[in-house]
């Protein structure tokens, strides 16, 4: 009898590319310009270290971001495999970065949320796509390339990953000094059933986390990495209530133990304002800010959609003041085009957000994603049409080009620097709940300025309105936003006094509000197709900026 022979696995290289995103809400590249330093994106993008750190002991692995480093293609050549993720926002650079490898000498490979959704459109275009989920099947891939076995063109998990096996992602292989924020995974999936969200028909609407020891080893990891801020990049990080609170306690134990290192933000859906216990815990471990997908001030449309958690129990408005009350910062989420919108939409949106106090919006047109329930009624009913890019669905109470038009003017009525400062003073003014919650963040955290922190404060805002000076000065802007800018600040002096927002961070807000103002001068074009944070842009590194940032409902 002969016993079979299984080659040991030579080295490979392998490289593993981010395509660069469009400018859009999410990415804040005018206020990267205009920030002391040499960043060059607002975050890490998750897939690069996670996917490092599933490559087996014999590869090499190299990170490309193409958000912070251009791409040599002739370098790649000499790299065995070249991997290439992306979103839906990042699809033409993948294609074109996906036609460039055609003549290299390398197996293109391709994974992420967008060949997930959409394969067809890659089967051309690589060797090999991985479908889903990777943990599994991404090493069992690169060990087969490297024993000269058989591989697959296609490759897809017949099981969901165990979170409690994935292992900390490689931080050490990033250029961290070139981003802002790192991100993190606790959890996937979400229990809700919202008919325009992929995130079900990926990642399935049972949450699966991780431990809350594997979390502080991640922790630490970009601790050691120079980061200060990170994004938990949940889909919903409140979908298994007990589980975030177990990683919460621990989390706060750590926090204190190592002198509050992190500021965190994240994502959760708008039931977190009926828990105080979470929100507590949430403040206790140094959470600054949460996104919520709102959606809609409309109950039909909410209930067309399948947001049962936006509908249940008192005002959403009642809720987001809770939230806020515990010193979280809110960014909501906004989409127009649902079957029960007509035109009269737009002004409700628009009033709904001045009234809410929700400086921070992001607004889309519905998209009917593929694999998404939304998608699938669309195609039966007939009402699928990729003809226009922006709109890919006939609405039903409106033409398209109403509904690009509505858009077009709700997000540059919301980003007119009058109607951005109002709500973002007159929140500030009227949530002494918020300004408390940031006291106490402030006192747990035990921060102390001194004279000379402070002084160097000022120097970085100084350094900060001069570019920003510069920026609308050359953009023609200088009139009409530099006044704005001291009339808002002027006011947040005269109404709140010692509690007014402090001058570097009013300087930051204002940069954050050119990066939107100048987005919404061509909102379309800039249109993602999600109100989603796909590329979760959240807090600045240096909390002094968003310590006490004006975010709060109006005092009724």
């Amino acid at each position: 009898m002969h016993s079979s022979h299984i080659p040991s696995p030579r080295r490979l290289r392998v490289c593993l590319i981010n395509p660069r995103f469009h400018p859009s809400i999410w990415t804040r590249d005018e206020v990267l310009s205009i920030l002391p330093g040499s960043k060059r994106s607002w975050i890490v993008t998750g897939s690069l270290p996670a996917l490092a750190a599933l490559a087996p002991e014999h590869c090499d692995v190299v990170l490309v971001d193409e958000n912070v480093e251009d791409i040599d293609f002739e370098q790649l050549g000499d790299f065995d495999i070249v991997g290439v993720t992306g979103m839906i926002v990042q699809r033409d650079r993948m294609f074109e970065i996906l036609d460039r490898l055609r003549d290299l000498p390398v197996t293109a490979v391709v994974g992420g949320p967008y060949v997930s959704v959409a394969e067809s459109e890659f089967v051309d275009r690589c060797d090999v796509r991985f479908i889903g989920e990777a943990e599994e099947t991404w090493p069992r891939f690169l060990t087969a390339f490297a024993q000269d076995g058989v591989v697959q063109r296609r490759y897809e998990q017949d099981a969901k990953t165990n979170m409690e096996t994935v292992p900390t992602p490689r931080y050490d292989l990033l250029k961290p000094g070139r981003y802002m924020v790192a991100s993190l995974q606790f959890s996937r999936g979400c229990p809700f059933m919202c008919e325009f969200c992929d995130i079900i028909t990926i990642f399935g609407r049972r949450p699966r986390l991780k431990l809350p020891a594997q979390m502080v080893l991640e922790f630490e990891a970009i601790v050691k990495a120079g980061f200060s801020t990170c994004f938990l990049v949940d889909d919903n990080f409140i979908g298994n209530k007990a589980k975030a609170k177990e990683l919460l306690r621990v989390l706060i134990d750590w926090q204190r133990a190592n002198n509050y290192p992190l500021i965190f933000s994240t994502e959760a859906s708008i039931n977190l304002g009926d828990d105080e216990e979470m929100l507590d815990l949430m403040r206790m471990a140094n959470f600054r800010q949460v996104f919520v997908g709102i959606e809609s001030p409309r109950a039909s449309s909410l209930a067309e959609t399948r947001k049962v958690q936006n509908v249940r129990g008192d005002s959403m408005l009642e809720k987001l003041q809770r939230i806020r009350d515990k010193g979280l910062v809110i960014h909501a989420g906004f989409i127009v085009g649902f079957d029960a919108d007509d035109e009269a939409i737009f002004d409700e949106q628009f009033e709904f957000i001045q009234q809410s106090g929700i400086a921070l919006v992001s607004v889309a047109v519905l998209c009917p994603i593929p694999t998404t329930p939304l998608y699938d009624r669309l195609k039966t009913e007939g009402r699928l049409d990729l003809s226009d890019p922006h709109v890919s669905f006939h609405p039903k109470n409106m033409t398209r080009e109403v509904l690009k038009a509505g858009y077009d003017r709700l997000v540059r009525r919301l980003y007119q620097p009058d109607a951005y400062f109002d709500r973002l003073v007159n929140g500030y003014v009227g949530s002494p709940g918020f300004r408390r919650s940031r006291a106490s963040q402030a006192a747990l955290a035990g921060r102390k300025h001194s004279s000379l922190s402070r002084l160097a404060e000022l120097a970085g805002a100084a350094l900060m309105a001069a570019r920003l000076a510069r920026t609308i000065i050359a953009k023609r802007e200088a009139m009409s936003l530099g006044s704005a800018y001291v009339r808002h600040w002027r006011r947040n002096r005269r109404l709140c006094g010692q509690e007014a927002i402090s001058f570097a961070s009013f300087v930051f807000l204002c940069a954050d509000h050119w990066h939107f103002y100048t987005v919404s001068q061509n909102s379309t074009r800039f249109q993602i197709g999600s109100s989603r944070p796909e590329t979760l842009r959240p807090l600045p590194a240096n909390e002094d900026l968003y310590l006490r940032i004006a975010d709060g409902r109006k005092a009724s």
